[in-house]
């Protein structure tokens, strides 16, 4: 799901549109190297996207478009502390894939020719299954990486045969209250909490396919 983050002192609005599944989308601040500063968003319908397991005991993500597309390719790796399989979660802290020290996760996006030699990120993963040999049936994933230790950050959303959430991160707030409303429905959720990051559907809202959703975080700045 691509999400616009706005935030300001005391409260902060977001608004998106529910997208469909199988979903690959990048957003990349201006002076990111990987992305050079565009957006990207791939389907099924133009790329060819393969999910695989990675000798850290994580997960690959390999993007290639169709052929007659623009010729992209790019590589997600992601890999949890230790070599533990990935798990629903939020994953801080990480470093370049697979350098990462043994107590830290590994993270790494890099095609197109382009890569980080150094690099600092996080991931979360909202929901990921298996098959009963190991092998990836879905994920639904957030990222954002910065290379050499750089400000601008290359903001990733993945999205595999799962349903995509809807929420945000709250950077820079301390929640208090969230208010998340569906516009298309008029449906609307009110509730607490003092997580940095939450799912809207987890706590009730309705949404559908090309629902317009606005999410309103209230809290105090850090």
């Amino acid at each position: 799901m691509k999400v616009h983050h706005f935030f300001l002192p005391l409260f902060a609005v977001v608004s998106s549109a529910l997208q469909a599944e199988t979903t690959i989308t990048l957003n990349s601040d201006a002076g990111d190297y990987i992305g050079q500063g565009e957006s990207y968003v791939y389907t099924d319908e133009n790329s060819v996207i393969q999910y695989s397991r990675n000798y850290d005991n994580g997960i690959t993500v390999r993007i290639n478009n169709l052929p007659g597309e623009l010729s992209d390719w790019w590589t997600l790796n992601i890999a949890a502390p230790g070599d533990a399989e990935i798990q629903s979660g939020i994953y801080e802290n990480a470093t370049r894939f697979p350098f990462q020290d043994a107590t830290v996760p590994g993270l790494s996006f890099s095609g197109n020719g382009r890569g980080c030699n150094t690099l600092t990120g996080w991931f979360e993963v909202y929901s990921v299954s298996y098959d009963a040999t190991g092998n990836v049936e879905s994920l639904n994933m957030d990222f954002e990486q910065h290379c050499e230790g750089g400000s601008a950050a290359l903001h990733g959303s993945v999205s595999f045969n799962t349903t995509t959430p809807v929420g945000a991160r709250a950077n820079g707030l301390d929640l208090y209250k969230v208010v998340c409303r569906n516009r298309t429905s008029g449906q609307k959720v009110v509730f607490t909490t003092d997580d940095a990051s939450f799912d809207c559907k987890q706590e009730g809202l309705q949404v559908n396919p090309g629902d317009n959703i606005q999410i309103k975080m209230l809290g105090t700045a850090q």
